[in-house]
């Protein structure tokens, strides 16, 4: 058995057609069958029903199919796990993550770059974001992946965009608006708000949430910030409150017999992530991961990319 018998296979139960499946492959027909015919031989099973009006997989060939896409799927992995050994380049990253960042896009993105450069060891720390940044700029981790607040206090440090996320607003499950498809601005104008923020809101946590009650007059009823995400929670059960915070922070509500939460606020009322790094640091492993983040790579690109060599000029100029 090789790779090419599992392509024509799978031609073949694509296309139901013998004829087809040739033409696709840019193979005789005489090809196909002759090698479909070998695999069903090792096999020791018939993979198709054939008949003079049509082509049927046997429930044999349904199940070899799902396992012939996976084996096909292994030995590219391991093609490109081999060059990238074969390359000689090896690294390392050291990755800080705010709370609730696996829940995003931004995790499948991570996987693929560990799978195309499996020598580059990564090292995760979950913080808050206040942390994150003392972290980063301290030089304790390489890399942050966090929401974007306030830009004023992001001048040091080069990021990009690499994603964005809806708001909710999460409420004690008996509040009266816990049972809405959405909720406004105006309906917690007068609610007692908790903000997930350090205390001396370090890198502007929550000024985009103060500023949009603010512009539509609306004066919010701010309890102490409250930094950690689990007590903001347990505060909310305990009807002391709600709070407003990227979807991505509240997949644990929805199991949590307390609390409910409910999609908040309008189509631009969205929160920021980004990849954030010292201009001054930046290594071949930070510029082979950053195309990946940022997502839009096809399996072919993400094969075939090259890194994107960061000059300091370019970082410190590339902020947004």
């Amino acid at each position: 058995m090789n790779s090419r018998q599992l392509e024509y296979f799978l031609a073949v139960a694509r296309e139901l057609n013998f004829t087809k499946a040739a033409e696709s492959m840019f193979v005789s027909q005489t090809a196909v069958t002759q090698q479909i015919k070998v695999l069903e031989e090792q096999l020791g099973v018939h993979l198709f029903e054939r008949t003079k009006r049509k082509v049927a997989l046997t429930p044999a060939g349904r199940v070899f199919q799902e396992e012939a896409v996976d084996i096909l799927k292994r030995i590219d992995l391991a093609a490109q796990r081999t060059r990238a050994v074969s390359s000689g380049f090896t690294g390392s990253l050291n990755v800080g993550f705010a709370l609730g960042i696996g829940n995003t896009e931004v995790a499948e993105r991570i996987q693929a770059f560990h799978q195309k450069y499996p020598n580059i060891s990564m090292k995760f720390v979950n913080h808050s974001p206040s942390m994150l940044m003392k972290s980063l700029r301290s030089g304790e981790v390489d890399l942050i992946l966090m929401p974007l607040f306030d830009e004023a206090f992001y001048g040091d440090i080069a990021y990009r965009k690499i994603a964005w996320d809806n708001l909710i607003a999460v409420l004690p499950k008996n509040h009266r608006l816990a049972q809405n498809q959405y909720i406004t601005w105006r309906e917690l104008k007068d609610e007692p708000l908790i903000l997930a923020a350090s205390p001396e809101k370090e890198v502007g946590e929550g000024k985009m949430i103060l500023e949009n009650f603010l512009r539509r007059g609306y004066q919010p009823q701010v309890l102490e910030p409250i930094e950690d995400v689990e007590t903001i929670f347990f505060m909310i059960s305990v009807n002391m409150g709600i709070t407003i915070l990227p979807a991505y922070l509240t997949a644990s509500v929805y199991t949590r017999g307390r609390l409910a939460a409910v999609p908040f606020g309008g189509v631009t009322d969205q929160v920021d992530i980004i990849a954030g790094w010292m201009p001054d640091k930046a290594s071949p492993s930070l510029e082979r991961i950053l195309p990946f983040l940022e997502g839009g790579l096809s399996d072919e690109e993400i094969g075939e990319q090259e890194p994107v060599l960061l000059s300091k000029k370019a970082l410190s100029g590339d902020r947004k």
